[in-house]
């Protein structure tokens, strides 16, 4: 047997054992007790989550919506300006090129 495969092997026994510690665990009272203990306080994290994930995407929208016409203002002053730069790159280029015969 290869190293990899004794490594998933023991990964999978022990991932296996776990799920059985937690299984014998959660059947007794005290285990269940403990989960719901466990649980509800995990509910007042998540709910606190929600309220800061909400508050921090409603300021990037303020954030992108101040933003936003900027950038498409400096956006098209570039692209305005985008032929007279082709234009003097054109007009240098053949000046740059080596004369070959």
């Amino acid at each position: 047997m290869k190293r990899s495969q004794v490594a998933l092997l023991l990964a999978g026994a022990t991932l296996g054992l776990a799920g059985m510690a937690v299984g014998v665990m959660l059947s007794r009272k005290e285990g269940r007790d403990a989960a719901r203990k466990f649980l509800a306080q995990s509910s007042v994290v998540a709910e606190q989550a929600r309220e800061v994930g909400g508050q921090v995407a409603r300021g990037a929208v303020a954030q992108y919506q101040a933003q936003a016409p900027r950038a498409m203002e400096a956006l098209n002053n570039v692209l305005a300006q985008a032929p007279q730069a082709a234009e003097v790159i054109s007009a240098r280029l053949p000046k740059l090129a080596p004369v070959t015969k």
